[in-house]
């Protein structure tokens, strides 16, 4: 299993370690299967034998999660995604609540069969920057059943030490703009994340993220002119 995103040893002790979840579906002999709602959709470093494009309910993509180890450092952290539910996020921004039918796209990864151990070691390693493991289900058809139940995914919760908290678009996109770490700069992570949802679905990119790639563009290019 190749290992593409590391982080180095001296960052372990500002992250914490997932919280550990008993009975996954994997140690109940069940397939494994994980969710991705990040970079985990354009970059996918463990073994897989089947994948979903589908979306889940009540959950808003933002990017509300710091990167001191990916896309940022210590001292300059970027920000990645995480999932806030919607009525989370009403009371963070209750000037801007979430839409109730909205829904959040994202790829469903079923681990390739006797890798599950191995790969969800190495997902813990790549999540470990505030990252806890939570099951979400996954659909495709609206109105229909979904299409795989309990599906592992791993969320920044608002209680860890890496959430940024409450952050208008335009700090977010500032920070983005100009964060790098170990894994590239942030703003990749974004710009890929945006080109991978519209190349699986013409109604994948949601407007956060549709607002945030532009306002992040339009620092790069005031940040040029100013170079």
């Amino acid at each position: 299993m190749t290992v593409s995103e590391t982080v180095p040893a001296k960052l372990e002790p500002i992250v914490t370690a997932p919280a550990a979840v008993s009975n996954t579906p994997w140690e109940s002999g069940q397939p494994l299967w994980v969710f991705g709602y990040g970079s985990i959709i354009y970059r996918v470093d463990f073994p897989i034998e089947d994948q979903i494009f589908g979306y889940i309910h009540s959950r808003k993509r933002a990017f509300l999660q710091k990167s001191h180890d990916h896309r940022g450092t210590p001292d300059q952290p970027g920000r990645v995604c995480t999932l806030v539910p919607h009525a989370e996020w009403d009371s963070m921004f209750p000037l801007d609540p979430a839409d109730p039918y909205a829904v959040c796209w994202g790829m469903a990864y079923k681990v390739q069969s006797g890798m599950e151990q191995q790969v969800k070691q190495h997902l813990d390693f790549r999540e470990k920057d505030g990252y806890t493991e939570d099951f979400v289900d996954v659909y495709v058809e609206q109105g229909a059943l979904p299409v795989v139940r309990r599906v592992l995914v791993y969320v920044g919760v608002s209680s860890n030490p890496s959430f940024a908290g409450p952050s208008t678009l335009d700090e977010t996109a500032r920070v983005i703009a100009r964060a790098e770490g170990p894994s590239g700069t942030n703003r990749e992570y974004l710009f890929k994340l945006c080109d991978s949802l519209r190349k699986h679905h013409p109604s994948a990119l949601d407007p956060y993220l549709a607002e945030l790639e532009a306002l992040v563009r339009e620092y790069m290019t005031l940040e040029k002119h100013v170079l």
